[in-house]
């Protein structure tokens, strides 16, 4: 059966390259797709290939419609993987080193699919009958944003009348502390173009009466935070909330210091705003991030030019009560009144999202009418980490943003449970992402005995 070894059914999962934001690996894409079909069929599921705009989400069931229903998220897509030279060993041939599968896509998000698989199958393997209905929705887009994604929660809704979504798409500080994640940042995706002459032009003849593009995106984006490190936005914060007391606690709890973390990112000091440490700054305050700035020439030696344009992409991670809508147009007004009157700017939003947030049943402002199911399955989850783990979990918002499960909040009223099997030590997003055995066997675990309480069969 495909989940004999789950660690091989990682691997040739991982192997296929499925990076959704390139064109050329539109193969890849097909053959990620059609495996992790394979897999859900193994599963007694019936899949169903639901076309989009760019690329296909799946949408698979199992179970009575009168059993409680649970929804599984995940997403077969995966992040470029340049630079190449930057991997020890290729990033679409896993291995096995330390400890730890190597591979684009193991952690992010591919390994916790298996995960979830895997314990499903153990589970169904001994009642084939389980009285639980389960949904999947595996997408190919949510490394570029899942454009496609809400048109068709409009479209499918009827077919979503779950109690919960379950996802494990966020991280946890090590392999040791699970964190049950609370909150994701919302994102706000700009890029602004900078515009001066009609043509590249020589420094030496030119130079002195046309104002450099380059020079204009440097100074606007200089202007966009202040010299404390607050964004310098008129309104940006106006509709931020607070974290709760619980959650500043709950902060506490985590097995990482200031200390650590600045020791693991390497920068010589931290500049968050004065209103959040660095620990807090990733997890409750918004950010305003220059993520790719650029414009002439970009070869070895010298080329002296005056550039035509220049551009900039910026990301705002945005917190509860902020919406994507209003920080966009902040952000685009803030820009365009201060770009210099010598040169044009020309501001696209390219993406975005609300952010989340969920309050565990029983804790401090929690509404206390949760579906039952979700109440379960928060109670489930503590007690079955807590076994398979030796230590509780942490209840934390994280710092990175899943549109979707805002998404899914609005569309079709779903709250979710986000279980964290990713650790900072995995390199999402960069060379040698790997997902960690030891996280992928206690999870698998744990993962039994949630679907076992969900439905009621423990």
């Amino acid at each position: 059966m495909s989940f004999d070894d789950p660690i091989a059914a990682l691997a040739t999962y991982a192997s296929h390259p499925s990076v959704s934001a390139d064109p050329s690996y539109a193969e890849g894409m097909v053959a990620a797709r059609e495996h992790v079909t394979r897999l859900l069929g193994d599963l007694g599921f019936a899949v169903e290939v639901i076309e989009t705009p760019m690329h296909p989400i799946l949408l698979a069931t199992r179970g009575d419609p009168t059993w409680p229903h649970l929804i599984i998220y995940g997403h077969y897509d995966v992040q470029p993987a340049d630079p190449f030279d930057l991997w020890t060993t290729p990033p679409f041939e896993p291995v096995v080193r330390g400890g730890r599968l190597y591979g684009r896509g193991v952690a992010d998000n591919k390994g916790p699919q298996i995960v979830h698989m895997t314990a499903l199958a153990r589970v169904l393997a001994k009642n084939p009958e389980l009285p639980l209905r389960i949904t999947y929705l595996i997408e190919g887009e949510e490394e570029v944003g899942s454009p496609s994604f809400k048109g068709f929660l409009e479209q499918y809704k009827d077919r979503l009348d779950a109690e919960m979504v379950l996802v494990s798409d966020t991280g946890s500080p090590n392999p040791e502390q699970i964190v049950i994640t609370t909150g994701l940042r919302g994102l706000v995706a700009l890029e602004a173009r900078f515009k001066g002459p009609r043509m590249d032009l020589h420094s030496g003849v030119h130079g002195g009466p046309v104002f450099n593009p380059l020079r204009a995106v440097s100074e606007v984006c200089a202007s966009l935070h202040d010299d404390q490190g607050n964004v310098n936005v008129p309104g940006f914060y106006d509709d931020v909330s607070e974290p709760a007391d619980w959650e500043r606690k709950e902060l506490l709890k985590m097995p990482q210091t200031e200390e650590d973390y600045l020791d693991f990112i390497g920068s010589p000091a931290f500049k968050s705003s004065p209103r959040y440490n660095a620990l807090e700054s990733v997890r409750f305050g918004p950010t305003l991030e220059f993520n790719g700035i650029g414009g002439g020439y970009q070869g070895k030696g010298s080329k002296t030019v005056i550039p035509s344009e220049s551009f900039v992409k910026i990301t705002c991670r945005l917190v509860p009560n902020q919406s994507e809508e209003k920080i966009a147009a902040l952000v685009k007004a803030a820009i365009s009144d201060r770009c210099p009157e010598e040169v044009t700017v020309d501001v696209e939003v390219t993406g975005g999202g609300d952010p989340y947030v969920v309050i565990p049943p029983g804790k401090p402002g929690s509404r206390g009418d949760e579906p039952e199911l979700l109440k379960r399955a928060f109670d489930a989850t503590e007690r079955a980490i807590e076994e398979s783990f030796g230590v509780s979990p942490i209840y934390m918002r994280e710092g990175g943003s899943i549109p979707i499960i805002g998404d899914l909040k609005q569309v079709a009223g779903l709250d979710s449970l986000l279980v964290g099997l990713f650790t900072p030590a995995d390199n999402l997003h960069a060379p040698d992402e790997s997902f960690h055995l030891g996280i992928m066997e206690k999870a698998t675990t744990a993962f039994e005995a949630i679907f076992k309480k969900l439905s009621g069969s423990s």
